[in-house]
């Protein structure tokens, strides 16, 4: 059995998810909560295999809620506001169910939270280090020495890839560092990542990738540049 928490601060909210829940064949609700701070405490201490976790409540937002879960189960964003569906996927959540949402719709979130869960487990004998991402409907895996550079298209990255073609997923490219290795990748432009082992020259406005890909270079990071260079030389 697929074990399930709904946190929500509407009683007919977790009312009707528990209903879902009962319908959809291998889910069981362990508890509801109308209490988000109450939750965390039984989330960290309970097995729990998918949450459905409300955004906007009285004391906490969902989103709080997750960053203060020690081991986090697959999660499903329920909102009545759209809002924070691009700040959802980037905290690596299966799906975001906008209220109100048919039973329709619920079965096609839980699927994709059973996806989540299954490569997650397959991910555990995958010693390589990396990231999922949601690209073309389902979660991917890129694996940190995979990715050549990221480019920023607003709120969407594209993130190439050695040997693959590129990942395209809904995410600010200043939320994408912050989840990548700081020693092996560099921001050195508004809309460029490089990583930095993937760096084969250095110009003063731009520099070229191994690969062959010339990448501008801001103004901003000249700063980060020299000391690139200055790095290279006394290799």
């Amino acid at each position: 059995m697929i074990k399930c928490v709904v946190v929500d601060d509407e009683p007919l909210a977790i009312s009707l998810l528990h209903q879902y829940i009962r319908q959809y064949q291998g889910l069981e609700m362990l508890d509801g909560f109308t209490d988000a701070i109450e939750s965390i405490e039984y989330i960290n201490n309970n097995h729990i295999d998918i949450l459905f976790l409300d955004i906007l409540m009285p004391d906490i937002t969902g989103i709080e809620v997750l960053k203060r879960l020690n081991k986090k189960p697959a999660i499903i964003f329920t909102s009545a506001h759209r809002d924070f569906a691009v700040d959802g996927y980037e905290m690596g959540v299966a799906d975001y169910l906008l209220k109100p949402f048919s039973f329709n719709r619920f079965k096609k979130a839980v699927e994709r939270a059973v996806d989540f869960i299954r490569l997650k487990e397959k991910d555990n004998g995958d010693l390589l280090p990396g990231i999922f991402i949601k690209s073309e409907y389902k979660l991917v895996k890129i694996n940190f020495q995979d990715i050549i550079y990221v480019e920023s298209m607003d709120d969407y990255i594209r993130i190439h890839l050695e040997d693959s073609r590129p990942a395209i997923t809904l995410m600010r490219l200043k939320s994408f560092i912050e989840k990548l290795p700081p020693a092996d990748f560099q921001r050195v432009h508004r809309r460029y990542i490089v990583a930095v082992k993937k760096i084969n020259s250095l110009g003063s406005k731009k520099l070229v990738l191994k690969n062959g890909t010339e990448i501008p270079v801001g103004n901003t990071y000249q700063q980060i540049i020299q000391a690139f260079r200055n790095g290279i030389k006394g290799a």
